[in-house]
């Protein structure tokens, strides 16, 4: 775009904290031109049973104790602090997806602070005095009048918090919100529109999940809304929470939109009753299935799950996916070709019940194919960017390899000019 050289480097050095934070003084579109459509409420339980040819198991495979082995032995960090190097050159290319969104999504940050949160400190309101199953009711209508299109509630697990938050949150319930991308933007994936309705989106569930932890805050509990760059492994708390399960392209599909719903976190203090993981039948369909893995245009998705940290899962590989999302528009083939994403999940069981073990969408143009944005082509079945193409593709201008081995942070400060980590950094862009 004709502003990237003078905006892409002013959000660039917008990721220190002390720096101009610019992005809040962006006035908001007239609402007319917005063309925004609220996202769908969700109904409370999927319309059909798993049939038994498509059940595995609730949730995802995962050996506890291998898990704990996993997380004693070395806890998560934060993606984005363990390759900041970068995140510069990331936030240069998306500045123009973030500057549609970027005033409400500042206003919605702007909020947390005055949330008790990790401070300790009470809230001012007196706590209710209602039963654990009232409470969860009342935040689940709650959630319901301001728009978010599903939420779910899941016992915290330090093991999946990243370690540079480790001591911000309560330890008690995690409530997880989940808010559908507009679905015809989704479907132009991967473009700037697709990417714009994915910020967008964050930026809605951002204001909802932040008005949410102020109701609980009013029934006299703490509750801290979390940074929508992530301080803890959401699609882990959307599986235990029974939102959805892990598909094949490393996205939770939920059965009303499939990878097309944002996520947020709300960590509280206060005594939930807790959802529980769901068969709903993607791990086999998703065997059945693998359109993410067969169209993805470098080839970043394996083939078949293999144990991680104690979970038998697909391990995305990070150095072919994370230049192709920056380069690339946010990529999102893996999403746009997920028939569940498209279709529902009712509709793709039904498709595969009817026909006997068929994919509802497999092979055809309208699921699989996409304009790939870096040479205006349309690829369709069994048509990918060529040899070349794909080398561009993965070493972008300025781009640093991404080494799949590291685990710990990088030097703090290095890439992003100071000592916070990066999710905090890229807030403090918008604050």
């Amino acid at each position: 775009m004709a502003l990237d050289p003078v905006i892409g480097p002013l959000s660039e050095r917008s990721l220190d904290p002390t720096a101009v934070r610019w992005m809040k003084h962006v006035p908001r579109l007239p609402a007319p031109l917005r063309r925004v459509r609220p996202a769908p409420i969700w109904p409370r339980s999927v319309p059909f049973s798993t049939p038994a040819s498509l059940r595995t198991v609730p949730g995802i495979w995962r050996d506890r104790q291998v898990e704990e082995e996993a997380f004693a032995a070395r806890p998560l960090h934060d993606f984005m602090l363990v390759h900041s190097e970068n995140l510069p050159l990331a936030l240069r290319h998306s500045w123009h997806f973030l500057l549609p969104a970027a005033p409400e999504m500042a206003k919605a940050l702007a909020r947390k602070p005055r949330l008790a949160g990790i401070r300790g400190a009470r809230p001012a309101c007196p706590r209710s005095d209602v039963s654990a199953r009232e409470l969860t009711d009342r935040i689940r209508v709650q959630a319901r009048r301001l728009g978010i299109s599903a939420v779910g509630f899941a016992p915290y697990d330090p093991k999946y918090t990243f370690a540079e938050y480790a001591d911000h949150h309560d330890r008690g319930s995690v409530i997880v919100c989940a808010y559908e991308q507009d679905w015809q933007a989704t479907q132009t994936a991967p473009s700037a529109r697709s990417e714009r309705a994915a910020f967008r989106a964050y930026a809605a569930l951002t204001t909802r999940s932040v008005a949410l932890a102020e109701f609980v805050e009013r029934q006299g509990f703490r509750a801290q809304p979390h940074s929508f760059t992530g301080e803890a492994v959401a699609i882990h708390y959307g599986v235990q929470a029974g939102l959805g399960q892990l598909g094949l392209n490393g996205q939770l599909l939920t059965p009303a939109a499939g990878s097309r719903a944002r996520l947020s976190l709300i960590t509280t203090d206060a005594e939930l009753i807790h959802d529980e993981p769901v068969d709903y039948g993607i791990h086999a369909i998703c065997d059945a299935c693998q359109a993410c893995v067969r169209r993805c245009p470098v080839g970043a998705i394996p083939k078949a799950r293999a144990q991680h940290r104690g979970v038998r899962k697909i391990k995305i590989k990070t150095e072919r996916c994370f230049p192709v999302v920056v380069s690339a528009e946010g990529c999102a083939v893996c999403m746009k070709v997920c028939p569940v994403q498209r279709y529902g999940l009712e509709a793709v069981v039904d498709h595969y019940a009817r026909t006997g073990g068929e994919i509802l969408g497999k092979g055809s143009e309208e699921l699989e194919g996409y304009v790939w944005p870096l040479d205006g082509r349309r690829y369709g079945p069994g048509e990918k960017p060529d040899a070349a193409e794909r080398r561009k593709v993965l070493n972008p201008p300025h781009w640093r390899a991404v080494d799949p081995t590291r685990t710990e942070p990088v030097r703090r400060g290095e890439a992003t000019g100071g000592d916070a980590p990066p999710s905090q950094a890229i807030d403090s862009v918008l604050l």
